[in-house]
């Protein structure tokens, strides 16, 4: 087998590849045994509680949330497994032609400028052929680089109109703000004006025309990432940023807004923190849109990605957490990137295992990696979540005591819930217990498990506890509460009127409520709380994501939390909270709707902030004037 170079710089993640050639495909992974870690001798089995509170609806899961891109360098797109494992993991959206490849592809002779591969059987017809195969809708992103307004509408017509394809959504080019504009240039463009002005007049060209050819598709506008270069950057010539310069020529004329999110991370436990990033960022990135009077415009990520390590099981738990924060958020499309990839450079993750560098979910067999078509553990992360909830269902609050224990929580069609437990540390087990406000759990549940080291999902043959569960090292659980047929009792007194609730559990004395729950006696010199702080930086400034948990006696009715920061650091807008500065000194206390923090149970809150290069974390905090612990 022969992997010609990749293309260098941000290209590289692309994948875009000259040549490749494949040998026969493999096989997946047979179904049998199934080898489950088990915690390491010299590991501890910490505790923690999750509480959910079904009252509190945070987003609907939407029939375009859970998407992946398939490129036309990729020999296996047509194969007849690419499909099948589409389907089988859940994803309902797939996008094409691929990354920065859409501004340099033809659609209609199939071929790329400056030389680009195109695989064998990697067509429009083709991809249509696995997207229909596999239940998906296409996203397409026609070629804004090099080719024309003409060239898009000829594809909408050739889609929906010749072939009656149907397809909904269309983007006008990859990142186009990478054209060399603002100095770095990935993407190719071949206007002779590149600049967001010029790209919002062509924009508007661009969706006429297509409109013209099917009034009922959706035109999507490539933004920038709030927090992610180019993102603020006024270049020579402009009056304005990006994001601000295209939204007020385009305005409401673009359907949906697009952006990338590849956060990265400086290393695994970091990286890990990059989901709930996410929520900070899509509150900035609606302000931006805000100020142009479409701030409910839907938002499409139609790239993310977690980094490096690449292919093992931190992805799993990544792809998992960022695909669910999204839906939270109101985001109504994640596409991952890539199907298939390609193997990178080799290396070791925290746990031992061997990472290919390969972005893809599925291995496409080059360098060391497996057989082609073996899934990589990022893809179980997406299978797990598509077996959590489905479209139109809804996400509610769950808040996990500590900062290496993620949770989600699904109120299911017909008045099940299911709760998502996401161990992110490599070395230690968590029992955890379940407390729930405005829902009573059944005794019992079904349980899905991914932990570190299986080939697949596997589902507890014998009965679960809803009440307790403990999670291995880097391990994904799905607690399944299903509801009896027939109707559902009266709501318990404490649920109010948005409750719901499932088949209680008359022989148990433990409350549902994390009010009634009692609270542990604290150990002599224990601070009253914790706070978990992370960022997400550039050069002049960051964003940053807190949640601070209450390990007092009783819970808090309003609360102020106190930090200094270690440089000249400035608070420039907030989010769930209300922030003074005076010098180095913050002080941020509670909204109206977050006032009250249970024992054991947590807020979160964020801001942005300008800064000259110091955005190291604050080493100390007071909640309502006492210590509290930074995780």
């Amino acid at each position: 087998m022969r992997l010609p170079p990749y293309w260098t710089g941000r290209h590289r993640r692309r994948g875009a590849w000259r040549e490749v050639a494949l040998g026969s495909v493999g096989v997946l992974a047979a179904s049998g045994a199934i080898w489950v870690a088990t915690q390491p001798a010299s590991a501890s089995t910490l505790k923690a509680t999750v509480t959910i509170t079904a009252s509190q609806t945070l987003g609907a899961f939407s029939e375009t949330q859970v998407g992946a891109n398939l490129a036309v360098w990729d020999s296996l797109l047509a194969d007849s497994q690419t499909a099948t494992l589409m389907a089988d993991a859940g994803i309902t959206c797939l996008r094409y032609p691929g990354g920065s490849y859409a501004d340099i592809y033809h659609w209609e002779d199939g071929t790329a400028d400056d030389d680009g591969y195109v695989a064998p059987n990697t067509g429009f017809d083709a991809f249509m052929g696995v997207a229909q195969a596999a239940g998906a809708q296409p996203i397409i992103t026609v070629n804004y680089g090099s080719g024309t307004a003409e060239e898009a509408a000829s594809w909408v017509e050739y889609a929906n109109v010749t072939k009656d394809y149907g397809i909904r959504y269309w983007e006008v080019g990859n990142e186009v703000y990478g054209n060399g504009h603002y100095g770095s240039g990935w993407e190719n463009d071949t206007h002779d004006d590149q600049s967001p002005k010029a790209y919002a007049t062509n924009f508007l060209e661009y969706a006429s025309r297509m409109k013209a050819a099917d009034p009922t598709i959706k035109v999507g506008v490539v933004l920038t990432t709030p927090g992610s270069w180019p993102d603020g950057v006024i270049a020579a010539g402009d009056t304005a940023d990006w994001n601000d310069t295209v939204l007020s020529i385009v305005g409401d004329q673009a359907d949906f807004a697009i952006v990338h999110f590849y956060p990265g991370g400086s290393d695994e436990a970091d990286m890990l923190t990059k989901p709930q990033t996410l929520a900070s960022t899509t509150t900035a990135f609606r302000a931006d849109l805000s100020r142009w009077g479409v701030g409910t415009m839907p938002i499409f990520v139609t790239e993310v990605n977690g980094g490096a390590p690449r292919s093992t099981q931190a992805q799993a738990l990544w792809a998992a957490d960022l695909y669910l924060v999204a839906a939270e958020s109101g985001i109504a499309n994640v596409d991952w990137w890539n199907v298939h990839n390609g193997a990178g450079s080799a290396s070791t993750d925290v746990t031992g295992a061997t990472d290919h560098g390969d972005e893809g979910i599925i291995s496409n067999g080059s360098g060391s990696e497996p057989a082609a078509q073996v899934p990589f553990r990022s893809y179980y992360g997406i299978q797990m979540l598509s077996r959590l909830v489905s479209e139109g269902e809804t996400l509610v609050a769950a808040a996990s005591n500590r900062p290496k224990v993620a949770a989600h929580a699904v109120k299911r069609t017909g008045g099940g819930l299911d709760v998502l437990l996401i161990n992110k540390d490599p070395s230690n087990s968590y029992e955890v217990t379940l407390a729930y406000s405005g829902y009573s759990p059944p005794r019992e549940a079904t349980v899905d498990r991914f932990p570190l080291g299986a080939t697949a999902i596997t589902t507890d043959a014998s009965s679960s506890s809803a009440r307790t569960q403990l999670i291995t090292p880097y391990s994904l659980v799905a607690v399944h509460l299903r509801t009896t047929s027939g109707p559902s009792g009266p709501a318990s007194a404490s649920a109010g009127p948005a409750s719901i609730e499932g088949t209680g559990d008359p022989g148990s004395a433990q409350p549902s409520s994390p009010a009634e729950m009692p609270a542990e006696e604290p150990t002599p010199g224990a601070r009253p709380c914790t706070v978990y702080y992370s960022t997400n930086s550039w050069a002049t400034g960051f964003t940053a994501s807190v949640t601070m948990s209450n390990r007092g006696r009783a819970a808090l009715d309003g609360w102020t939390l106190e930090w200094t920061f270690p440089g000249d650091q400035t608070v420039t807008s907030t989010w769930n909270t209300a922030i003074a500065q005076n010098g180095q000194q913050v002080t941020a206390r509670n909204m109206a709707y977050n006032s009250t923090v249970a024992v054991d149970g947590s807020v979160s809150f964020g801001f942005q902030a300008s800064s000259t290069g110091m955005n190291s974390a604050p080493t100390e905090f007071t909640l309502n004037g006492s210590a509290c612990t930074a995780m």
